[in-house]
């Protein structure tokens, strides 16, 4: 046991904290909290769910590989921002020839990726004109890497992994337009 220093002295008290922190601080705190839920929500898309899907049209669409070879897709057509938003996510497999098309307004250079994707998929890009403009094959399921298209392009058809290669389908490839 130390010897007191202070015989006959009570222990200093030490001064008092204060059990509230202002209401001002507290708001902006909170506020500040608020955002970067809200920031981390934007900026690496907050969980989606397949519960979440939006409602797609269907249609056949025909695809020319550029030899006299006439192919059919049965796609759902992603028009809206929602439904490009969503894409083929959660979709755990598509039939040999099904897909999806995404329809922009306009053309310029368009980036896809993978995430929440659970089977790989090939991803064709095309012109206006339907003009086949690159292609990514067999991109990686769950992937957040960036497929680029190498030029503008306002139609994007995605289809499963590895048909490209199966069905021949190359660069001489065009969408046939106009769609149904």
């Amino acid at each position: 046991m130390l010897p007191d220093r202070n015989p006959g002295n009570p222990p200093a008290i030490p001064p008092a904290i204060p059990r509230a922190i202002p209401r001002a601080i507290l708001r902006v705190v909170r506020g500040f909290a608020i955002l970067c839920v809200a920031l981390a929500a934007v900026c690496f898309g907050g969980p989606v769910w397949a519960a979440d899907r939006p409602d797609f049209d269907q249609a056949t669409i025909g695809l020319d590989r550029g030899d006299g070879t006439l192919l059919s897709f049965d796609v759902e057509l992603a028009v809206t921002p929602r439904q490009q938003a969503y894409g083929l996510m959660h979709v755990d497999s598509m039939v040999p020839d099904a897909g999806m098309l995404f329809i922009f307004k306009g053309e310029r250079r368009r980036s896809f990726w993978m995430k929440n994707t659970l089977i790989p998929l090939d991803i064709l890009f095309f012109d206006g004109e339907g003009r086949f403009v690159s292609a990514t094959e067999n991109a990686a399921p769950r992937s957040l890497e960036s497929r680029f298209s190498e030029g503008p392009a306002r139609y994007v058809l995605e289809i499963n992994g590895g048909l490209m290669r199966t069905l021949g389908i190359g660069e001489a490839a065009r969408l046939i337009l106009p769609l149904p």
